[in-house]
């Protein structure tokens, strides 16, 4: 398990430190209670090469649907988190989650159920920020910045 750093309120002035699952689970709780879809962007309070610096997690809540999504970005790559097949993707190919009172597109397939984002975002903190091995990933569409 490693310490984590957690932002999501443009208000913070500090990251606030997780280092339980109760911790974290406290930070989800507060963003769920929010209206929208919300990202809590993690990454490790202290990280010990650059690597690890890199592995981060931001998680996409959207406490009023019971939805969420992920996007994990290491020294490989960036990931989204993919819907299961058959789920409702209609109106477009994007959505819009907000950091901190910025919008960030993400495509209209990432969302999952929130209880799926909570267990991926408790075993980035028991891994030491690791991508969680669920749920399925996908890589960024080709409209994504860092993209191709």
């Amino acid at each position: 398990m490693v310490d984590l750093e957690a932002w999501y309120d443009e208000e913070q002035n500090d990251a606030v430190t997780v280092r339980t699952p109760a911790e974290l689970d406290a930070v989800l709780d507060t963003v769920a209670g929010w209206d929208g879809r919300i990202i809590v962007h993690l990454k490790p309070a202290r990280p010990v090469d650059l690597a690890m610096r890199r592995m981060t997690l931001d998680v996409g809540v959207h406490g009023d649907t019971g939805r969420g999504a992920l996007v994990y970005t290491s020294p490989n790559g960036l990931w989204f988190s993919k819907a299961e097949s058959g789920s409702d993707s209609s109106g477009g190919d994007r959505i819009l989650y907000y950091y901190m009172n910025s919008d960030t597109e993400y495509p209209v397939d990432c969302e999952i159920p929130l209880d799926v984002v909570r267990r991926a975002a408790h075993e980035y903190l028991t891994t030491g920020g690791q991508r969680p091995t669920a749920p399925t990933w996908q890589e960024p569409p080709a409209w994504y910045p860092t993209a191709g």
